[in-house]
């Protein structure tokens, strides 16, 4: 009886109670967004960069290498001699394999990455999983055929047999590679991560496409491998170490280079997440006031609705109603106005990163892991609801004395 007699003064208020529900939602959903952003996006990079153990390139930004190598975005660094790759592959104590790559040409807007056959041998994870796995078709096994991922397929609307001719550079109006098509050989699977988004081709389809002597054949150039290779450049290098101590030696070995530089991509996200560390404390800050204010306001609002009714509360106790009555029917909104409110803050906390975690799969093909409530969110939601109830204290206090000198 009770509870429909708050839920009955709650209704016929509307407006001023989705005030509140919307007042506390949004707060409440601004944190969750906030808190469950930061531990999906660092999930993300984290598994995007696990493929690449060590990158070697011209010196430069180290960020502009991940950036470009791994999440395929930026323009590439100047390029490194091809011969690094040989000097990387013959140290077999330390490097388990060196691969090239070579950026600079696009399809659609998604770019062509020339690399050798050995990529498709690469593992990841502590499990040491296939990385790039087949849907369909096969790997690359001679110039200008291409393996391509998810996302170029579904969205460029290719099949094993399409041919396409790549772009010089990322623009859209870039000059054409038309003298030589490439053929799509292999599909494939969702790698979870920005490689959904790679043309894949062997390198030396990419150093043909380049070519200034429009007369010469590809064909022609394998005769003398070692030769075509000398005068061959490359974008960066993806090296897998024999250990970790081996992966330190090899940093060692390049830390007063000029020419080049080592990065490990994980440390560099790292590293880039502590420097975003103000910026995700001040956003925790922001939640956190945010609450806070959201609460006081749908307290106190709950407190200057009910002082609205003082006269309907002098009548029910008139009526027979105790103070003990009125006293519930006060929790009981304030109930309803939490709950409520965690439901929606909720809600749009969930749709909102689903939204952006959709966007950034559309984008980049970074690959957020789905909602899920962290320690720290239940403690979030349940401190709102307890904090909220136990303040309403302090007006229900007020409340009462007020019909008590009414009496």
């Amino acid at each position: 009886m009770l509870r429909k007699a708050a839920l009955r003064q709650l209704i016929h208020r509307p407006m001023t109670t989705l005030l509140m529900i919307l007042i506390m939602g949004l707060s409440l959903g601004i944190s969750l967004f906030l808190s469950a952003l930061h531990e999906g996006l660092h999930a993300g990079l984290t598994k995007a960069t696990e493929p690449f153990s060590l990158l070697v390139s011209s010196p430069g930004s180290q960020y502009q290498l991940v950036l470009t190598s791994v999440f395929l975005q930026d323009r590439p660094l100047p390029n490194l001699p091809y011969e690094e790759v040989d000097a990387l592959s013959g140290q077999k104590n330390l490097v388990r394999f060196a691969l090239p790559l070579a950026f600079g040409d696009s399809y659609g807007g998604y770019r062509v990455v020339g690399t050798t056959g050995g990529i498709f041998a690469m593992t990841t994870g502590k499990n040491k999983d296939k990385w790039l796995i087949l849907q369909q078709g096969r790997p690359f096994s001679a110039p200008y055929e291409a393996v391509i991922g998810a996302d170029v397929a579904r969205r460029l609307h290719l099949t094993v047999g399409s041919t396409f001719s790549s772009l010089h550079g990322l623009v859209q109006k870039g000059r054409a590679h038309k003298e030589h098509p490439y053929t799509v050989v292999g599909i494939l699977t969702d790698v979870k991560g920005p490689y959904n988004q790679a043309i894949l081709t062997s390198i030396e389809s990419i150093w043909d496409a380049h070519e200034h002597k429009k007369n010469k054949r590809l064909e022609a150039k394998k005769a003398d491998n070692k030769t075509h290779n000398d005068h061959k450049e490359v974008s960066a290098i993806l090296v897998e170490p024999v250990g970790y101590s081996e992966a330190y030696q090899l940093a060692a070995k390049y830390q007063h280079r000029k020419d080049a530089m080592l990065v490990f991509p994980s440390q560099s996200i790292v590293q880039l997440f502590n420097l975003m560390g103000c910026g995700e404390r001040m956003w925790q800050k922001v939640g956190l006031f945010l609450i806070v204010l959201s609460t006081l306001i749908v307290v106190m609002t709950s407190y200057l609705s009910s002082l609205s009714r003082l006269r309907e509360y002098a009548i029910m106790r008139a009526l027979g109603a105790t103070g003990k009555d009125i006293s519930h029917i006060f929790l009981w909104q304030n109930a309803f106005l939490v709950l409520c409110g965690t439901a929606a803050g909720t809600l749009l906390g969930i749709g909102a990163y689903t939204l952006l975690a959709h966007a950034l799969a559309s984008t980049t093909a970074l690959s957020l892991p789905l909602f899920s409530f962290s320690p720290v969110m239940g403690i979030l939601l349940a401190a709102t609801v307890a904090a909220t109830l136990l303040l309403s204290l302090i007006p229900l206090k007020i409340l009462k004395e007020k019909l008590a000198s009414m009496m």
